[in-house]
C-alpha cells in the first residue's frame, strides 16, 4: 500500500486524505469513515482524518444542527442503527435514510475483527419523485433531492471493491505508522496484541493464553519487557484512541468511551483527567479551533 503512506503535499494535506479527495471528484460521490475505534491517527494520537465521520453533502449537513430534531435522528440512523446492522451482518450493503437519502455502505474488517465503516453517497431513492418528500422537508431540500442520480449497480459494485481496498490499506498504514522495530519476539507479540484488542475487555490471562504462559510469568514479563504494567499500556492505547475520537469526530463521549473500552462513561472521564489533565469534554473544547471546524 505505498500509494498510501502518510506523506503530506504543498499545503498540508496528508496523502489519504489526497485519496479520499480524489475517488469523490472521479466517481462524483462524497465519502464519510467512520472509525470505530480510534485507530486512524498518529503516534501522538492525533486523528488522520479529521471531520470524515461528518456525512459532507449538502443534503446531509445542511440545517442538520438548525432544524430540531434533526441531528438526533441523523446519528441514531447513520451511526448507532447501520453500526448495530453491521455488527450483526458486517457485509457491504445500500442504506436508505429518513431523508430517502440512499448511501452505499462498505464495513472494514481486519483479522476477522470490523474496524472502519466508509460510506458513499448520496443518491436518490429509485422512482422517488421530490414532490412526494414528507412536507416537512424544505423548498431548498428538494430542490437539492431532485438533482441527485439515482445508484448504478456497476459504479455500486467497483466502488465496494475500491472502498474496502482503502480502507484496509488505511489500517495498515497506520498500525506500520504506529509500531518501531522491536528486538525482541515477544515485545512485538505483546504490543500488538493490545493494539488488537484494546477496545475489548481485555485482561492480563487473555494475554497469557496468547503467550502460552501463566498470568503470574505474563505479568513479570510485560514488566520487564515494556518497563510498565500491562493495565498502564493498555491505558496508553485507549487513551490515544480516545484522543484521535475526540479530535477528529462529533461523536458523544459515552459513544468514545464504549469504543475505547470503557462501557462506563465515568470511569472513561477518570481515567482519562488521570491521563491528561483535564476532563475529555473541555479537551475537545479546548483544541476545536485545531480540528476541521463542525458543518454548518
Amino acid at each position: 500500500m505505498e500509494f498510501l503512506r502518510i506523506r503530506e503535499d504543498a499545503a498540508g494535506v496528508p496523502a489519504p486524505e489526497r485519496l479520499l479527495q480524489g475517488i469523490e471528484t472521479r466517481y462524483r460521490v462524497c465519502l464519510t469513515v467512520h472509525d470505530l475505534y480510534g485507530k486512524l491517527r498518529g503516534r501522538d494520537g492525533q486523528p488522520l482524518l479529521p471531520g470524515r465521520n461528518l456525512h459532507p453533502h449538502e443534503c446531509c449537513f445542511r440545517g442538520r444542527y438548525q432544524i430540531p430534531f434533526w441531528n438526533t435522528r441523523c446519528v441514531e440512523e447513520c451511526f448507532r442503527k447501520t453500526e448495530k446492522e453491521l455488527d450483526r451482518n458486517p457485509v457491504p450493503r445500500l442504506k436508505t435514510c429518513w431523508k430517502h437519502l440512499v448511501e452505499l455502505v462498505v464495513p472494514v474488517c481486519r483479522r476477522g475483527n470490523r474496524q472502519l465503516t466508509l460510506f458513499a453517497g448520496v443518491f436518490r431513492t429509485a422512482g422517488m419523485d421530490p414532490d412526494s418528500l414528507p412536507e416537512c422537508f424544505p423548498e431548498w431540500f428538494r430542490s437539492r433531492y431532485a438533482e441527485l442520480p439515482e445508484a448504478d449497480t456497476r459504479l455500486l459494485e467497483e466502488l465496494t471493491d475500491l472502498l474496502r481496498t482503502i480502507g484496509n490499506g488505511l489500517l495498515e498504514e497506520c498500525e506500520a505508522n504506529s509500531s518501531v522495530p522491536l528486538p525482541d519476539r515477544r515485545l512485538a507479540l505483546i504490543l500488538e496484541f493490545i493494539r488488537r484488542h484494546a477496545h475489548e475487555a481485555v485482561s492480563l490471562k487473555e494475554l497469557g493464553t496468547e503467550l502460552s504462559l501463566s498470568p503470574s510469568r505474563t505479568r513479570h514479563l510485560v514488566r520487564e519487557l515494556c518497563g510498565r504494567s500491562f493495565l498502564e499500556l493498555l491505558e496508553e492505547e485507549r487513551m490515544l484512541r480516545a484522543k484521535a475520537l475526540l479530535l477528529g469526530t462529533d461523536r458523544k463521549l459515552a459513544d468514545i468511551s464504549e469504543s475505547v473500552g470503557y462501557p462506563n462513561e465515568y470511569y472513561f472521564n477518570r481515567v482519562f483527567v488521570r491521563h491528561y489533565g483535564i476532563p475529555p469534554g473541555r479537551f475537545r473544547k479546548m483544541t476545536e479551533p485545531n480540528q476541521t471546524q463542525k458543518i454548518k
